[in-house]
């Protein structure tokens, strides 16, 4: 194969040489090429290398690899020519075999030198750029005024008119308003996780009674957006959308001790309702701005541990992947702040949606010039890179007797670093022309010098564990700012053209001053241009969000797709009207929960209208409120509080996890401590790699990706976790021995019980189904002093197990 690579190679250059081709017709002669055999992969619909044959613009300019395709009266600078005629093998175009001929290869020659005209040509890629830079998601938000309805006196705010014109274009009928039990047990576990107190519901019953409904559920909203629960509960939300652990996602999963720093100021900033393009701001860039104290600069750093957090992968520190967990943090900002899935223009331009390769590249070069801290790895068994939260006077006295030792290891392992990186990258070019023996030599170099820097990092970290702990978080700071190299096909050692730090063309494309470019990575800009009023996913994403969790089914249902593959939105007036009020109302996360919720929409009943299930089965419409399983935080924190076991106080303090200096993780033995409490769901450990089997269970969020909506699975695990579940059967047995010694007869206790789980009184036919239930067991174990509580026991399970518990109406 290799022989006649070449053979061809030299008629090709034969051929060349004779000039007897000239006069080429574009349309007839060159175009025929370029769609019989390069359109395959380099189109509109498949820019491999960045080049599309399909645009003109494209062939003359700069491609990925950094080489022009096509130079005008340069055949011998037009890398089209040099692929075609190459005998590398690696590099030959097409890839597949199909060469092209002698004739052919002439042809394009002579085209080059006469100029490359293309006048004739038709050029469909820039119909289809404006056509995907048209998507909804790319436009504007609009403003739009609430429309006019039939029914004026339906809505309770505009958001209702939007819906209930659709509804009423559709002649469908609303269903009636919910209960008030069934709205302060929504709007409880909507906002806090919590079940309300049978006293809470008492209150709330008296005042719809004095006040009315509207006015009392309002005053309800506003009490339960005060509480620190609150914060918990929508800092848990957050936690799905930026896949938060306590642990790195490496091979070994090495714990993060001061990740807690981060879950912590997520629940504070909710609970603070710091405005969302603030919260925004801080963890992309707070390391960068002012702060006129030392707690709000730690604050701020702390913040950054959403960066910090990306993934971590592989057990070595020679030919570290720096560029998978860049990878991840571009991936998780594009899916969590904008709804794009940025990082599929990793390799290729996006295949769908308008994000190039170039601007992957573009935020790639913010993230290289960004230093993330070290969580340690296998063969480097210590954290390091970590960004102090004490003056710097305190920490040179703590690691100033050992500072110099600790440069001089950190420029060796450098040096060594820098120096295998240079050599592999040397070694991909050449691998490309040189002879197997030529290559099996390079390769026994690079890994000699691998093995140098690997003993490099192992004295770095034996040293470190000597070094006393200093106070530290896990967060980011800027590096040495420095604009990125296409990676060819996503292969770090293949580099090609130089890309300038910038936002995505689609959304702006704003590029970074010289003077800033110089002196930081970018980040303190790109938080800008997310935050910016005229970006015009941001905002959408995060009130669609909202909208989600409250109701089941985002305005758009694919939450975290909102580019040509995802779905479009049900009511688009809708959720521009939404971004614009959040926007002006400060970006105030708490004003949206008010916003929706006191709409009229949201207080619907869930019940079913069968002449609307026969239009609109899947209520896209909101004619009813969609029924929603409780998640697997809402379920055990219940448990706990039902039996008056739930510790509510926050966990300010690290996990017992065992300090640095005896570290010994590994692939086949990774970490996987667990520090069980009976605090609040939000607050247990969460490891990468090894879940527990509850959350398990019942659809938890995977810690390693964005989890955009919770699944809610029906399985027989989750069926069986109610009969056998030891701690379970725990805490139905301490709220059977709590409620029995609280009243003076047994159906006050059977009320109190019912009403504890299901937030209502129970029915005559119920309360007597509860003592038949009782009689049945009592009948069927031994008489004695635990009779009582082992009954009244199973009586709980069988409440727990019920659908009214498990399902939010």
């Amino acid at each position: 194969m290799r022989f006649w690579a070449n053979q061809f190679s030299i008629l090709a250059l034969i051929s060349f040489s004779s000039g007897t081709c000239s006069g080429v017709d574009f349309e007839k002669d060159v175009l025929p090429i370029f769609q019989d055999h390069c359109s395959d992969c380099h189109s509109a619909d498949d820019r491999n290398g960045g080049l599309s044959f399909d645009d003109r613009k494209s062939v003359f300019h700069e491609a990925d690899s950094g080489e022009m395709p096509v130079v005008p009266g340069a055949p011998e600078s037009s890398e089209i020519l040099q692929r075609v005629t190459t005998s590398a093998e690696e590099l030959q175009m097409p890839p597949d075999g199909d060469r092209l001929s002698m004739s052919q290869i002439e042809i394009l020659r002579q085209w080059i030198i006469e100029g490359a005209d293309w006048s004739k040509s038709v050029d469909p890629d820039n119909e289809e750029t404006e056509a995907l830079s048209d998507h909804w998601s790319f436009q504007p938000i609009r403003s739009p005024n609430p429309p006019e309805v039939n029914d004026e006196s339906w809505a309770y705010s505009p958001l209702d008119r939007f819906l209930q014109a659709r509804r009423e274009s559709e002649h469908l009928q609303p269903v009636p308003d919910a209960s008030p039990i069934v709205l302060i047990r929504r709007a409880t576990y909507g906002l806090t996780g919590l079940p309300p107190t049978p006293e809470e519901i008492d209150h709330f019953l008296q005042s719809v009674e004095e006040q009315g409904k509207r006015t009392a559920f309002a005053q309800l909203v506003d009490g339960l957006l005060s509480r620190p629960s609150y914060g918990e509960r929508w800092g848990r939300h957050w936690m799905d959308w930026v896949r938060y652990a306590d642990t790195a996602g490496d091979n070994s999963d090495f714990p993060i001790p001061q990740a807690f720093l981060y879950r912590n100021y997520i629940i504070e900033s909710f609970n603070n309702d710091l405005p969302y393009d603030r919260f925004l701001t801080e963890q992309i860039a707070g390391d960068l701005l002012p702060a006129e104290t030392i707690e709000e600069q730690n604050r701020q750093l702390i913040a950054t541990g959403y960066l910090a957090m990306s993934r971590r992968f592989g057990s070595l520190v020679e030919r570290y992947p720096w560029h998978l967990t860049i990878e991840d943090t571009i991936d998780n900002l594009g899916r969590t702040v904008l709804g794009l899935t940025i990082s599929c223009a990793r390799c290729h331009d996006h295949k769908f949606d308008p994000i190039s390769t170039r601007d992957y590249y573009g935020l790639y070069g913010i993230f290289s010039s960004t230093r993330y801290p070290f969580p340690g790895l296998e063969l480097f068994q210590t954290q390091h890179d970590l960004v102090p939260l004490v003056a710097p006077s305190e920490v040179e006295a703590i690691t100033g007797p050992f500072q110099e030792k600790t440069v001089q290891l950190e420029n060796e392992l450098k040096a060594l670093l820098d120096e295998c990186e240079e050599r592999s990258i040397q070694n991909a070019s050449k691998a490309l022309t040189a002879t197997v023996d030529e290559q099996r030599k390079m390769r026994d170099e690079l890994d000699a010098m691998l093995i140098r820097a690997r003993r490099a990092g192992e004295k770095l970290a034996a040293h470190l564990k000597e070094i006393p702990p200093v106070p530290s978080a896990y967060a980011v700071k800027d590096a040495t700012p420095h604009d990125s190299r296409v990676q060819i096909k996503g292969e770090p050692d293949r580099l090609g053209a130089v890309v300038p730090r910038h936002f995505p063309e689609v959304l702006g494309g704003q590029t970074l001053s010289e003077s800033v470019s110089n002196q930081e990575s970018g980040r303190r800009q790109l938080a800008q241009w997310l935050t910016d009023e005229n970006n015009p996913l941001t905002a959408r994403v995060i009130v669609n969000r909202v909208w989600q969790r409250h109701f089941g089914v985002g305005i758009v249902s694919s939450t975290s797709d909102f580019g040509l593959r995802g779905q479009v939105p049900k009511h688009p007036e809708l959720l521009d009207w939404l971004a614009t009020d959040f926007m002006n109302h400060g970006w105030s996360i708490k004003h949206l929960h008010r916003r929706i919720m006191n709409s009229r929409a949201y207080q619907l009943s869930s019940e079913d209208l069968e002449e609307n299930l026969k239009t609109d089965p899947s209520n896209t419409l909101y004619w009813k409120f969609h029924r929603q399983r409780l998640d697997a935080e809402s379920i055990r924190d219940t448990l706990l509080i039902l039996s008056n076991a739930l510790d509510t106080s926050p966990q300010t303090e690290p996990y017992a996890i065992p300090p640095y200096s005896k570290w010994k993780y590994t692939q086949h033995h990774p970490f996987k401590d667990d520090y069980p409490s009976n605090k609040r769901s939000v607050y247990l450990m969460t490891r990468r790699l090894t879940a527990k089997p509850y959350f398990q269970t019942f659809d938890g969020p995977d810690p390693n990706v964005c989890t955009s909506d919770r699944d809610e699975s029906v399985t027989p695990l989750q069926a069986l976790y109610f009969v056998n579940d030891e701690f379970l059967h725990e805490q139905a047995e301490k709220m059977a021995a709590m409620w029995t010694d609280e009243n003076d007869s047994e159906s006050a206790d059977l009320r109190h019980i019912f009403k504890s789980i299901l937030c209502r009184d129970p029915s005559p036919e119920e309360h007597q189904l509860m003592l038949q239930h009782l009689e049945a067991v009592r009948d069927a174990i031994p008489s004695g002093a635990e009779q009582e509580k082992v009954a009244m026991a199973s009586l709980v399970r069988s409440l727990l197990r019920l659908n009214e518990f498990l399902y939010i109406d």
